[in-house]
């Protein structure tokens, strides 16, 4: 049984590909649920067609605005249909493969992640309507974006201080992540997950 520490993109997309592989895979995740809160960007480049309306995903000139909590839940699935273990409210036993990224620990997200060299980001979910001047709908700069999502909200991310939209925002966001914006997309995270996998094989094949 091979075990893994944290249940987001990076060791959901870890254990589908060694499930492909018809190794066994246990998830660990330390929250009570699975892509809540969140504290990713729902921004993605490359998207299964089949996640689409499950993530209610809206394409861009950049990629896919989508709930990214919401993909995490549907790949999740995916895992457990084809015959990984996901146990929540569970910290991983030592020596698992660590997935756990790049979080601080927060309420609702007990246990810290271990990448270094992140800086805080800074987002929030508005009304069309009532969108920051600091941000242009579904454009991105080099320290902010902002892109409408296929639910008709707006999810505006900023790193630095996140300005008040006059009605307010209707979720706050917060999480750490590279400085380099082209570096916080979900296939990042996704990559690195696939990676860490194909590594895991790599050595057993060696072994073996």
């Amino acid at each position: 049984m091979i075990e893994i520490a944290g249940c987001g993109l990076t060791g959901i997309s870890c254990a589908l590909e060694l499930l492909e592989k018809k190794l066994p895979v246990t998830i660990y995740e330390s929250r009570q649920e699975i892509g809540n809160p969140t504290r990713s960007p729902g921004i993605i480049k490359t998207l299964d067609s089949n996640l689409i309306k499950p993530t209610v995903a809206k394409p861009t000139k950049y990629g896919w605005a989508l709930r990214r909590e919401w993909l995490e839940k549907s790949l999740a699935q995916k895992v457990v249909d084809l015959g990984g273990i996901i146990r929540l409210k569970t910290k991983a036993p030592p020596n698992s493969v660590d997935c756990t990224g790049g979080k601080s620990s927060a309420p609702g997200w007990p246990v810290a992640g271990t990448k270094e060299n992140l800086v805080k980001w800074r987002g929030g979910i508005v009304i069309k309507t009532d969108i920051p001047s600091e941000f242009i709908l579904n454009k991105m700069s080099e320290d902010r974006f902002c892109f409408e999502r296929g639910d008709e909200l707006v999810e505006c991310w900023i790193r630095g201080e996140l300005p008040r939209p006059k009605q307010g925002w209707l979720e706050i966001l917060e999480g750490e992540h590279p400085y380099n914006v082209d570096e916080i997309w979900a296939d990042e995270s996704i990559a690195e997950g696939k990676k860490t996998a194909q590594n895991i094989i790599q050595s057993r094949l060696e072994v073996s």
